[in-house]
């Protein structure tokens, strides 16, 4: 894969008219990047003093780390100093509790004086790619079997399907979310969900999960439990009668 970016290098900087665009962007496994083309982002940086710079980056989907591009080489940002990543769409990435993999801030709230995010990382379904890798090799192995049998056509049908590079398909991937409460930033699972929530109020989530039917990777569904149990976090919600 390093090499298959190193060649692509040159690709992600063309001008937009020369790609493909962005809302039709699948990443894959040779390009497994949040965005089509390397971005000129502003990064905010630094420990006790805040630096900005602005250079291509991008996100990479496999470990949600930052990457940059540089003399026409891409390279995977050293965690820790860097704070912030705002890219010129609007997207804005932060590291998760400091660690090298970045989230989107998809909501961003004052609640009791402090800030309070709700992010989501986008990554690679790594289940769904191993279970894709076995079903295409059983696909060739039953196609080869059948050529056997089914003569040039056959043969035809096997060459085609040994023609398909994994690499070149979508990515399949997963939301995971965060929130960001009260200084303190933590997955989105019900069980984190309930130890930060008044326990006055956790039987009323877990009747609420039910009855909206709450997905945990979905974004909406994310989005109205960040809305009734976090910014209106002292308020519960009216019993339907």
């Amino acid at each position: 894969m390093k090499k298959s970016i190193l060649l692509l290098a040159l690709l992600c900087l063309l001008p937009a008219g020369h790609i493909q665009a962005q809302a039709d962007w699948q990443p894959i496994g040779t390009w497994p990047f949040e965005y089509k083309a390397f971005r000129v982002a502003t990064v905010y940086s630094g420990f006790f003093s805040i630096k900005k710079t602005q250079v291509p980056c991008n996100i990479h989907l496999g470990k949600q780390t930052l990457w940059f591009s540089r003399n026409d080489t891409l390279m995977e940002a050293i965690p820790g100093s860097i704070l912030r990543v705002e890219f010129p769409n609007g997207d804005t990435y932060i590291p998760i509790n400091g660690t090298e993999c970045f989230a989107k801030i998809v909501q961003q709230d004052t609640l009791q004086g402090k800030v309070a995010r709700l992010l989501m990382a986008r990554i690679v379904d790594q289940h769904a790619v191993d279970q894709r890798a076995v079903d295409l090799m059983n696909n060739s192995q039953n196609l080869q079997q059948s050529s056997l049998n089914l003569g040039n056509w056959g043969a035809q049908l096997s060459d085609a399907n040994a023609a398909v590079n994994e690499e070149e398909l979508p990515l399949p991937l997963i939301n995971t979310f965060y929130f960001q409460f009260k200084g303190e930033t933590f997955e989105a699972k019900e069980k984190n969900i309930l130890n930060h929530i008044a326990p006055t109020r956790r039987k009323e989530y877990r009747n609420y999960t039910r009855q909206a039917e709450i997905i945990s990777t979905s974004l909406p569904s994310m989005q109205k439990v960040w809305k009734d149990f976090f910014v209106n976090y002292d308020n519960p919600l009216p019993v339907k009668k």
